[in-house]
């Protein structure tokens, strides 16, 4: 019904403007009648206070209602504006969020008189005096006298306002009480859920300024943007379908990242797990990888020692394989975050690593921090057992000391000998800074060389790159989405290159029928019968002439 109200109403259906509110008994609507038209005939009064003598006439206004003697509360108003604030304060569970008004003198010219008139409005300060509690859980059918009532136990009540919705007038469940005293809104807060009425328990809490409920809003979002479980680094190297790293990714490989992408989001529910920033997981590796296989391909390709390269193999050995067979899997540890996410962009989806339709899968692994901490404790147990490393500490921690000492004594001598030659040392500094000596011409100062941009390394195959701040666990609906996007555009790359073997073969086709050149057609069945007829021939005439000398003279056919 609130959404109707908010989307239809004022709206113009057929050429014409409909109201909606919602329904009211005729008593009600009867009463709010009357009082909207009372409100509009009372005339409002002006106290006026002349000051005269060699002064300016001086006439203060005070515009107050004549209807009740409850005033409108700045700090705290019941009009429809305030409400929307007041909600937000239902559910951050905080209280007033109207501003501070600060007094103020409006100087206006009087037509009548030509007086001026200054309009000073009061200053409320029941917040900041902590008179003002506000209430929650409220029923919906309580009404001011009865809460009034209630309330009065703990001192005198000078204000109750029932939160209400502008349009309909039903109460929002929440109210504000204003009382005389700062002890008595105190104590009313310590009986916060142990008040009943009509057998349900009332929340009160003490009345905050909308400045501090947005202040604290604030804190809440800072703290919700300090990622403890470094949940921004799984959108590190994700492969988003129709992007260009996605390009010649196998049906095969899309898929495994995609089931992959929905155990890490199962794993990461329980809040004990985070994504490491130094440990990588890298997958479809073969299945005859071994430790230093892995080491010798990461430092190939990467140039960075790891400090861990393990693979991991099942716990049962199997025929041709004694320490167990590969689960084509494997994890890579490094010292430092910028060292691991530089090899993950490097490896992940490189189609020059296992071959094009077989490439690895690189992503931060995800930690226990029960199990890590299991870890970290038998690791300093372990080096505090170890008398070598006990030793190395304390030399390392002798070195820190001294070089400390040799920077101090350094500085301390360097400024004594400003003080004494401040133009010879002064040189010096100069001929360092520029990269040559006191007397060589120099360029300009050297510039520093900077470390390697991580950014730099990013290439067609990365895929996506983490910001902190966002978080990169997708919904299992957009994972399925990703994957049927895949497939179509495996299915287009696949008829674009039908299309290409096609257009190449009549290309082919066609430059062999220009090369060669065109004979006629020779049609052997009516050379066959050529032959014979001439055979025949031939053998007809040499039987003639072979016969001719045997041959007796022709008779004649009559008789003479």
């Amino acid at each position: 019904s609130d959404l109707a109200i908010r989307e239809m109403d004022s709206e113009v259906f057929m050429g014409r403007k409909i109201e909606v509110s919602y329904a009211l008994d005729k008593s009600t609507f009867q009463r709010v009648k009357q009082e909207n038209v009372s409100k509009k005939e009372e005339p409002k009064e002006e106290q006026e206070d002349t000051i005269a003598d060699n002064e300016e006439d001086l006439e203060i206004k005070d515009e107050t209602s004549d209807d009740s003697d409850e005033d409108e509360d700045p700090d705290v108003k019941d009009d429809g504006d305030d409400d929307e604030d007041e909600e937000e304060e239902e559910e951050e569970q905080k209280g007033d969020t109207e501003e501070e008004d600060k007094p103020e003198l409006d100087m206006k010219p009087d037509a009548g008189s030509g007086k001026l008139a200054i309009k000073q409005e009061k200053k409320h300060n029941e917040i900041e005096e902590g008179r003002t509690v506000f209430v929650k859980n409220l029923p919906f059918d309580v009404e001011v006298e009865e809460l009034r009532e209630l309330m009065s136990q703990f001192g005198i009540v000078e204000q109750v306002l029932i939160n209400r919705e502008p349009i309909s007038g039903h109460s929002k469940g929440s109210a504000f009480v204003i009382f005389r005293l700062k002890d008595s809104a105190q104590m009313s807060c310590r009986q916060s859920l142990k008040l009943q009425v009509h057998d349900q328990f009332i929340e009160i809490l003490e009345a905050l300024r909308k400045k501090d409920i947005k202040d604290r809003e604030k804190m809440r979002l800072e703290r919700q943007a300090k990622d403890s479980r470094n949940l921004y680094l799984l959108k590190e190297g994700l492969i988003m379908a129709g992007s260009s790293a996605a390009k010649g990714v196998s049906k095969g490989d899309m898929a495994q990242r995609l089931r992959l992408e929905q155990r890490n989001n199962e794993m990461l529910k329980n809040y004990n797990r985070f994504v490491s920033r130094e440990r990588l997981t890298i997958h479809n590796l073969p299945e005859n990888f071994a430790n230093d296989d892995l080491r010798k391909m990461v430092l190939k390709f990467t140039s960075h020692k790891p400090n861990e390269c393990r693979v991991m193999r099942d716990t049962r050995p199997s025929f041709g394989n004694p320490s167990g067979k590969s689960r084509g899997y494997g994890f890579i540890s490094f010292k430092r975050h910028e060292e691991a996410l530089e090899v993950l962009r490097t490896l992940n989806n490189n189609p020059s690593v296992f071959g094009r339709n077989h490439r690895p899968i690189v992503s931060f692994s995800i930690e226990d921090r029960k199990v890590h901490k299991i870890k970290q404790q038998r690791l300093e147990k372990s080096r505090l057992n170890n008398p070598t490393f006990v030793k190395k500490m304390e030399e390392q921690r002798k070195k820190k000391q001294q070089k400390l000492l040799t920077k101090k004594a350094n500085n301390r001598a360097a400024m004594e000998k400003l003080a004494v030659a401040p133009n010879a040392v002064l040189q010096k500094l100069t001929a360092k800074t520029s990269g040559g000596r006191a007397g060589t011409d120099t360029s300009g100062p050297r510039k520093k060389e900077r470390k390697r941009d991580v950014e730099q390394l990013v290439t067609s195959f990365t895929g996506e790159l983490s910001k902190k701040g966002k978080v990169g666990i997708r919904s299992n609906r957009k994972i399925h989405h990703q994957a049927d996007a895949h497939m179509q555009r495996i299915k287009e790359e696949r008829k674009e290159q039908k299309k290409k073997r096609t257009k190449q073969e009549h290309d082919r086709n066609r430059k062999l029928k220009v090369s060669r050149k065109v004979k006629p057609k020779i049609n052997v069945a009516e050379l066959k019968k050529e032959d014979n007829y001439f055979n025949e021939t031939v053998s007809k005439y040499k039987d003639l002439i072979s016969n001719a000398a045997n041959r007796t003279a022709r008779g004649k056919w009559y008789n003479e």
